[in-house]
């Protein structure tokens, strides 16, 4: 599957003081096809004095998401967490930035539909009977990278759960903080 579609998924923990960045990359069926983490980083204390608000988003953006972009193939897709793309993603990727989270709404009528709730956010069915998954685009896309995009997501939605993977990662990152 070296042609098929990769997706790429990036998430960062606070644990305490320090934060620990992870990135996933897996084929359109959830397969990992490499795996790469940060050690922990703590900033200092005349770090969070002098980057103030803006340490965390500089850690994720500027520190921790370039160290991991030596990845085992170039993706296709850059999915964060919601939570870190509401906050403003500022950092440099290759490929279009998306958040991915499950919803509470009800189904869409058909597999493969596309619901635009919002000029950044779509909800895009990809199982049937299921609730719809919600996908927000970084600020910086455009309504036809968006379209791409989706159109990429419901491709793969019909091997893999497209969140699940994010928990994988979160799971990662914490089995590497917790003590042995």
């Amino acid at each position: 599957m070296a042609d098929g579609l990769k997706l790429a998924y990036f998430m960062v923990v606070k644990e305490g003081a320090s934060f620990l960045g992870g990135l996933l990359l897996t084929d359109e069926s959830g397969i990992p096809l490499d795996f790469r983490y940060t050690e922990p980083i703590t900033p200092t204390k005349l770090q969070s004095v002098l980057y103030g608000k803006a340490l965390e988003s500089h850690l994720r953006e500027e520190v921790i998401q370039k160290s991991l972009k030596e990845l085992k193939g170039t993706p296709d897709l850059f999915i964060l967490p919601a939570s870190d793309l509401a906050g403003g993603w500022n950092a440099e990727v290759r490929c279009p930035v998306v958040a991915l989270q499950k919803s509470q709404e009800n189904p869409l009528a058909h597999q493969g539909e596309i619901f635009r709730a919002t000029p950044r956010e779509l909800l895009l069915q990809v199982a049937d009977g299921a609730a719809p998954v919600r996908a927000i685009f970084a600020a910086t896309m455009d309504l036809a990278a968006q379209d791409s995009a989706a159109a990429k997501l419901i491709e793969a939605g019909y091997h893999m759960d497209l969140v699940e993977p994010m928990e994988r990662v979160a799971a990662a990152l914490q089995t590497l903080v917790q003590p042995a």
